[in-house]
């Protein structure tokens, strides 16, 4: 009985140790996104960008992002996409939705659609980097849109709210959108490039 039970101790202690060694390997590995989130939504500002009718390109991407390692599964991110070229800019953008995975609900991307395809026009909040650099506009590399003036609330107030409590462009989802952008879509190189690393 004594053999068993040291022997459970150690078991859990050896699946805490590989838990912690998985998730200090995440955390090492990425970029510091929430330093410099407020420094990137500080260094942004509004833009109008027309939508051209009918030449959207939508990814409900089925691919995710692993954040952190769990005790019987792994934590993830989702990131679908809404291309579209904007010909008075004369660039491509792109509206990322960066939201936590979760089964059984409505994408968040499946509403932002709906609430762009009928306008012509949107107010954008965009980093003025990314939208001066040439680095940014091809169809390769469009113009991140994190942020824009959401016109589809009523979800947020209705029996299925439990499953809008990201709803787009809210100011804690367009932070927290801005941490997991800089922290697992940009590329360490211009990380430390535009930040100076860590």
């Amino acid at each position: 009985m004594r053999k068993s039970g040291i022997g459970w101790f150690i078991g859990v202690g050896l699946v805490a140790m590989l838990l912690a060694i998985g998730n200090l390997i995440y955390t090492c590995t990425r970029n510091n996104g929430e330093k410099y989130a407020q420094q990137y939504i500080d260094e942004s500002e509004y833009v109008t960008l027309h939508i051209p009718e009918g030449k959207m390109d939508v990814d409900y991407g089925p691919e995710s992002i692993m954040t952190a390692v769990l005790m019987n599964s792994t934590e993830r991110i989702r990131t679908d996409s809404i291309l579209f070229y904007d010909s008075i800019y004369k660039k491509h953008f792109c509206v990322f939705v960066i939201e936590p995975e979760r089964r059984k609900t409505v994408r968040q991307s499946m509403i932002v659609i709906k609430d762009i395809d009928y306008r012509k026009t949107i107010k954008a909040r965009i980093n003025k980097y990314e939208l001066n650099s040439p680095r940014y506009g091809s169809k390769a590399n469009p113009v991140p849109v994190l942020d824009f003036d959401y016109k589809i609330a009523h979800f947020q107030n209705d029996k299925n709210s439990k499953y809008y409590k990201y709803a787009f462009s809210r100011p804690a989802y367009y932070k927290r959108a801005v941490e997991l952008y800089l922290t697992y879509m940009m590329s360490k190189e211009e990380f430390k490039e535009r930040y100076g690393g860590k």
